[in-house]
């Protein structure tokens, strides 16, 4: 990859080369953030059994076909069935249970009539309670509970397998598990989920013109942004992370550094060095260790790269500028981990929005401008964030995504639609 090449190009080549890691088993609570590594069934029926959607009474529909305001049905209220017990009941024509949300429903019934829909609604205390009502013939046995509204077959009941059904497909290869697929699974009696882990990744910082946090720059020398907010990058998103620290311009020490991270982790990031200059040490020590290439994607900011495998671990070398490192980050890095967690969807999602200001650009190389996104007059407006030179890393500090600039667009008039990205959560 020596020519320069779209980024679009450049993604694909390198999303081509990625391949998930092998599949581990875990029990449901301990798989959240990872992706199937299968197809999952489901074992059961869920609900398990027919029950009641809301707080009111199971009766015969067929009982209250003609009950209206005026002329209530009058049934039996033979007993009362909470959540979570099933005791054998049979509902008779005339008969009717209190029932509440969730609880089993009972044979002989057909529909739940709302508590709101009876007399035993006290709208001011906003709770249930139990009238004793005459029925029309002027017969008193027992509890009675007037209905107001016809019921329908059916009617606020979740019939047994209504969510799913023994063998239904719960989730497909490569879906990630959030907190949705856990209850799901947990609900249909899932224990245990292939799937595949999300890879450890080793991050280095390289550089005589860089120096740690804690110490102060001397003449000609700025602090190390990249690898702290590289890692914070990654931490946020779940991946382990290894820091194999700041390597000076020595070859030696940074081949100790990478060899490191070879052996200890699945993928490795390291920033600056990665254009072809004398002193640009990282791709030369890269390519000496396996088959790395450096190459140039027409993309501002963020056009020199690396990218290989040592030892069949992959390698990726992201710019020095430190805004030009997180777009890299996003664009290609984290799709290519995606890949390599198993997921089915790794690119991020785009869409239209128009530009809330003119621009004045030379064309020539796709433009990822930071921008602050936000719904407006029912669709998305993108305004900058500032000045966006590669080293403005205060540009990504105001964004929440990117507005997508052509490679040959030179003017854009303010509320042209561009393509756009949001950032993740």
């Amino acid at each position: 990859m020596s020519e320069l090449i779209s980024w679009e190009d450049a993604r694909e080549r390198v999303l081509s080369r990625i391949h998930p890691l092998p599949p581990i088993e875990v029990a449901v609570l301990e798989a959240l953030g990872l992706a199937a590594a299968e197809n999952v069934t489901s074992p059961e029926d869920h609900p398990p059994f027919a029950n009641s959607a809301v707080d009111g009474f199971a009766v015969r529909s067929a009982d209250t076909a003609h009950a209206s305001k005026d002329n209530p049905a009058h049934l039996s209220v033979i007993a009362s069935r909470p959540a979570g017990h099933a005791d054998f009941l049979r509902i008779q024509s005339g008969q009717a249970v209190r029932i509440m949300t969730g609880a089993p429903f009972p044979d002989g019934a057909d529909a739940v009539v709302m508590i709101e829909d009876t007399d035993n609604w006290d709208e001011a205390a906003g709770r249930g309670r139990t009238v004793a009502a005459q029925a029309a013939t002027g017969k008193a046995e027992g509890f009675q509970v007037a209905i107001f509204k016809p019921a329908q077959p059916g009617q606020n009941v979740r019939p047994k397998g209504e969510a799913v059904h023994n063998g239904d497909s719960l989730l497909e290869t490569g879906h990630v598990i959030r907190a949705p697929e856990i209850g799901l699974l947990i609900s249909t009696g899932v224990k245990t989920i292939r799937v595949h882990p999300k890879p450890r990744v080793a991050v280095l910082s390289s550089g005589d013109e860089i120096v740690p946090a804690d110490k102060e720059p001397g003449p000609g020398q700025i602090r190390d942004s990249n690898r702290p907010a590289v890692l914070a990058a990654l931490k946020r998103r779940g991946f382990q992370t290894l820091d194999l620290g700041l390597i000076p311009d020595d070859e030696a020490q940074l081949t100790r550094a990478v060899r490191r991270g070879v052996a200890e982790s699945d993928f490795i990031i390291s920033s600056g060095g990665v254009s072809v200059g004398d002193r640009d040490l990282t791709h030369n020590v890269l390519s000496g260790l396996g088959r790395v290439n450096a190459f140039k994607v027409a993309m501002r900011p963020g056009k020199p790269q690396v990218f290989g495998e040592i030892e069949n671990v992959p390698v990726y070398g992201l710019p020095g500028n430190p805004v030009s490192a997180l777009v890299v980050l996003d664009v290609f890095v984290l799709p290519t981990l995606r890949k390599m967690s198993g997921w089915r969807d790794v690119l991020r999602p785009f869409f239209m929005a128009r530009l809330g200001w003119p621009i004045q650009r030379k064309a020539g190389r796709t433009e990822f401008v930071r921008v602050h996104l936000q719904t407006e007059n029912g669709g998305w407006m993108a305004r900058s964030t500032g000045p966006q030179g590669s080293g403005i890393l205060a540009s990504m500090t105001r964004a929440n995504g990117y507005a997508i600039l052509p490679a040959a667009a030179e003017h854009l008039e303010a509320g042209a639609h561009v393509l756009c990205m949001l950032w993740e959560d």
